[in-house]
């Protein structure tokens, strides 16, 4: 006889009668294609809403882009680990993601330098105050979208690690957001990217922090 206590039969019955068939979760690359979608639809709205940069025949629409495209590219890539990390035994190292986070924080900066180099862009009385505030809000707007759809991916897995898949996730968020808001934002000078376009890219990894924390936390209340 074992000495292991048997659960009541009706237990038993209401365990049997709760069980549903779950779906596997498809690979990370996959569900990112959900974020990618924003890219397109972000970019859209953004010149619609707010229109080219005016420096656009200064760059040529191979460096008008390229911010874009790369920035995207580079965006997906943290949304990626976020969904890989959000998957137990199924993410990378964390230097793995700490090494993303610093190869995407030296590409912005270098393809601001690059900008710079190609066009002066718009003329503006303080590039340390003059459009910060505002270049800040619309792009953290525009990086809400691709959060809000990422960290709905990341819970559906049900993440160990939420607030390491949040920070991932926002922070490749906020280069998405950066990536389309630069279609319209025509000032080049530095001080104004490094500073204002920055701080929205950090925001955004903030606001995916934050959102894993609460996760965590009411994960960790309801077990």
């Amino acid at each position: 006889m074992s000495g292991r206590p048997r659960p009541p039969e009706e237990l038993r019955r209401a365990i049997v009668a709760d069980l549903r068939p779950v779906r596997p979760l498809r690979p990370p690359a996959l569900r990112a294609v959900v974020v990618a979608a924003w890219v397109p639809a972000g970019a859209a709205l953004v010149l619609g809403l707010l229109g080219l940069r005016g420096d656009a025949p200064t760059l040529g629409w191979s460096m008008t882009l390229l911010p874009l495209v790369l920035e995207s590219a580079l965006g997906l890539l943290l949304v990626g680990l976020a969904l890989a990390e959000a998957v137990p035994a199924r993410g990378a190292a964390r230097t793995t993601g700490a090494a993303a986070l610093a190869l995407a924080a030296v590409f912005f900066a270098a393809q601001a330098a690059l900008t710079r180099s190609v066009s002066a862009g718009a003329s503006v009385p303080n590039p340390l105050t003059t459009h910060g505030v505002h270049c800040f809000a619309f792009q953290f707007l525009a990086g809400v979208p691709a959060i809000v759809l990422t960290a709905f991916l990341v819970a559906r897995a049900a993440p160990l690690h939420a607030r390491w898949a949040g920070l991932l996730g926002g922070a490749g968020g906020g280069l998405i957001a950066d990536g389309v808001y630069r279609l319209h934002c025509p000032i080049t000078d530095l001080r104004h990217v490094l500073v204002w376009h920055s701080a929205g890219i950090a925001a955004l990894a903030v606001a995916g922090l934050a959102a894993g924390f609460l996760w965590e936390r009411r994960h960790t209340l309801t077990t």
